[in-house]
């Protein structure tokens, strides 16, 4: 392609350099009529150097620290261990994407510094090149905060023990937005993360599901909760109550990989002592291996820790691998956990952005050191072999082929068929519904017509129902009103109490709870859990009611049918839910439809007590009164009133424990009566476990009388009544209350009495022959 005419570089030779035109000015006037005319030239020319701008240097060195929300829980758990913290709770939402939040009671962060604290290469651990050789401490480059900050919206509550207060600060791209302020907050510190990538679109497009990064955080913070001596971990989802994952720092360390691998790996584990090799500057070791009879088909990753740092190291984990496939059956996956102490000026920390790696001297040395006491431990433990039977099948050589031929050849009429023992067969699956769970009444003008003569009703006829109240009186009151029915209405209540129950959802923030006395509560049931009968509760299936009046209800459990008394767990269900729970109930309104206000006089309640002295009541309304805002706080039991005239104190609600679930409020006077006569208010712990126990009472289901439904001489409208509260409440256990045990109840040793086996397959087939 030639240039025309007017694209021709003009000729120079007839310009004379003067004063004016130097050599220079005709040069720059040639290169730049040659880029913009001639299009090649221009492709030939070098690109500027130019300094990337910082935002954009921030945002890469992000991305190579912070690869994934899993990355960002362990620089910010690092630095939880690193402050000295006993213990460290982790709150996940979407999988750390959404939200990614963990509180320590470390040593917390000093006001001063919180400006700082989000910039690059700002650290409390390095102060010269020189001490990583001798860093002892998880983080030294002051990089992770900062990281994140430029990629998700971050938020610091801290406090000092010398702090009267806490202080919070919001940090976005390093800078912290305006001043830190005053906050309530406990000793230690909170990092709340945001948004994760939410300006890196690519990043964020890269990450796998929700549940998968939930996995990958579950699985760091389990190995650190295995090594990290007198550090206790907690970790779960955002809005449930069960923890995906629960590690006390005073276990030890095969209860640790037990609560994090399971049993299977710790009945088969042994410990590995490594001795010191000052010569190579190992200063110190130790290990949990699993013996050669581990039967595992699922690989188990490999782990190490070396300097106290979580570490993936290929050489070594080669190294015991060749080693293990000397004596595990082909296809069995080992399970190794390794601490190494090495000299720190041996070991280079800074060779990987994420801290994932290190390498440190004599390398090939340690490893085939370890590798052969390894190999010399495994071959003690090789002696004796324990293999699982297996069924023979008739027939089958070690042939796969000719086997398989041989079944092929023979007819199908011919093969033998493998006997069925009937009277061990389980017909019944616990994790099944019934077909009845899935059918609802009709709610239809039936209760609307209930609750208009409901709301109808004279301040006359209401009192005349609230009559005297005894200890084992049968009374029901609605969900929502105080009037109480005589038997000729009580039909038309108990479909009321059905059918008339309405939720309002209220978004507020979960309180998240740090008593002391609540934690010791907790541990407490953990330490009183029956692990066979939590068991049994949890894969049973839900046969029936058998006595409403003795509350006895029957379940199976496998092979066995079980009589158990509902009301005893009932009140451990609803006191777990309570610790469980705790400052975060939902609210059950009380309206008093007779005056048209809300709640009810707890004078006019406490009076219906039989030996009840006045001065005993106005005593009970005046601790109760006392103690609203704490009732309030923590229970959702709301009081108001006035002070100067107790018999105007009303409760104006009680606490919503488990949903679809009213507790009888013909109960009421006596809860109230109870917590002002059974609870210790002097003292923290028993206070608050008191008043759980006393709302536990509270929610058993009422006992219900007996009636002969062929008897003539009771009414229709009475006999009626007590067919329809029998109805109901055993499509509340079937429904509500048993779902709900076989999820969250872990059974005490105190249950033991109150179960009991009636029956068993087996033994049925010995007297019938049959069934």
């Amino acid at each position: 392609m030639g240039i025309s005419d007017a694209q021709r570089i003009p000729d120079f030779h007839h310009v004379r350099v003067t004063e004016k035109h130097s050599a220079a000015l005709i040069l720059n006037a040639t290169t730049s009529y040659l880029q913009r005319c001639v299009p090649q030239y221009r492709m030939h020319l070098p690109s500027r150097i130019k300094a990337l701008e910082a935002s954009v240097v921030n945002k890469i060195a992000a991305g190579e620290i912070i690869i994934s929300p899993v990355n960002a829980l362990k620089e910010m758990m690092e630095n939880s261990i690193d402050a000295g913290a006993t213990n460290v709770d982790i709150l996940v939402k979407d999988g750390g994407i959404k939200m990614l939040q963990i509180s320590d009671n470390g040593c917390g962060i000093m006001k001063d510094d919180l400006p700082i604290l989000c910039e690059r290469f700002t650290t409390s651990k390095l102060k010269s090149f020189e001490d990583l050789s001798r860093i002892q401490t998880y983080g030294f480059r002051g990089e992770a905060l900062a990281s994140i900050s430029h990629i998700a919206r971050l938020h610091v509550v801290t406090k000092t023990k010398e702090n009267q207060c806490a202080w919070k600060a919001v940090y976005e791209n390093g800078v912290m937005v305006g001043e830190p302020k005053p906050t309530a907050g406990k000793d230690g510190t909170t990092i709340l993360v945001q948004d994760l990538f939410y300006n890196v679109p690519s990043r964020l497009r890269a990450l796998r599901s929700p549940s998968e990064e939930f996995a990958k955080i579950v699985d760091v913070v389990g190995k650190y909760a295995i090594h990290s001596d007198g550090v206790g971990f907690s970790c779960k989802k955002f809005g449930e109550t069960q923890y995906a994952l629960n590690v006390r720092g005073t276990s030890s360390k095969s209860d640790k990989i037990r609560a994090v691998f399971g049993a299977p790996v710790v009945a088969n584990l042994v410990e590995v002592d490594i001795s010191a090799d000052p010569e190579h500057g190992l200063t110190s070791s130790s290990g949990q291996i699993t013996t050669p009879d581990f039967n595992n088909k699922k690989s188990i990753p490999a782990v190490f820790f070396i300097n106290n740092r979580l570490v993936s190291c290929d050489p070594l984990r080669r190294a015991l691998s060749q080693v293990y496939s000397n004596f595990l059956p082909k296809g069995n996956k080992p399970f190794i956990y390794m601490s190494l102490h090495i000299t720190p000026e041996n070991v280079d920390v800074n060779v990987h952005p994420t801290k994932r790696e290190v390498r440190f001297l004599y390398e090939e040395e340690l490893i085939e050191r370890i590798g052969n006491l390894l190999h010399e431990r495994l071959s003690q433990l090789d002696t004796s072999r324990t293999f699982k039977p297996g069924s023979l099948t008739p027939g089958k050589h070690s042939s796969t082929v000719s086997s398989a031929f041989r079944q092929s050849a023979t007819p199908a009429s011919t093969q033998p068929k493998a006997k069925r023992a009937e009277n061990m067969l389980v017909r019944t699956d616990g994790s099944q519904a019934k077909i009845t769970n899935y059918v609802r009444a009709s709610q239809s003008s039936t209760s609307s017509s209930f609750s208009t003569s409901l709301r109808k009703k004279s301040h006359a006829a209401a009192s005349d129902e609230l009559g005297s109240i005894g200890e084992d009186s049968q009374d029901t009151a609605t969900s929502m009103t105080t009037s109480t029915q005589e038997p000729n209405h009580t039909k038309s209540r108990a479909i009321l109490t059905l059918l008339n129950n309405e939720y309002e959802v209220v978004q507020r923030e979960r309180t998240e709870v740090n008593l002391t006395s609540i934690k010791t509560l907790k541990q407490e049931v953990d330490e009183d859990m029956h692990k066979e009968l939590t068991s049994v509760f949890a894969d049973m299936t839900y046969v029936g009611v058998v006595d409403a009046t003795r509350r006895l209800a029957s379940i199976q459990h496998g092979l066995k049918l079980f009589l158990v008394d509902y009301g005893s767990l009932c009140n451990e269900l609803f006191y777990q839910i309570g610790l469980t729970d705790f400052a975060n109930f939902g609210k059950i309104y009380i309206q008093d439809e007779v005056e048209n206000r809300e709640g009810l006089a707890i004078y006019q309640l406490l009076s219906k007590i039989d030996n009840a002295s006045q001065s005993n009541i106005l005593e009970i309304t005046q601790q109760l009164w006392d103690m609203r805002e704490m009732l309030e706080n923590y229970y959702s039991i709301e009081i108001c009133g006035d002070e100067t005239d107790l018999t105007n104190v009303r409760i104006k609600s009680v606490p919503l424990l488990l949903k679809d679930y009213v507790p009888p409020l013909s109960k009421l006077p006596f809860f109230l009566y109870r917590m002002g006569t059974k609870v210790d208010w002097s003292s923290e712990k028993e206070c608050l476990e008191g008043i759980l126990r006393q709302l536990a009472l509270f929610y058993i289901p009422e006992i219900i009388e007996h009636v002969d439904i062929n008897d003539d001489t009771i009414d229709g409208d009475v006999r009626a009544y007590y067919i329809s509260k029998a109805e109901h409440i055993g499509t509340v256990l079937e429904q509500v209350v048993f779902p709900t045990i076989k999820r969250r109840l872990l059974a005490s040793t105190r249950l033991l009495k109150d179960i009991v086996e009636v029956a068993n397959l087996p033994g049925l087939y010995k007297v019938f022959e049959r069934c």
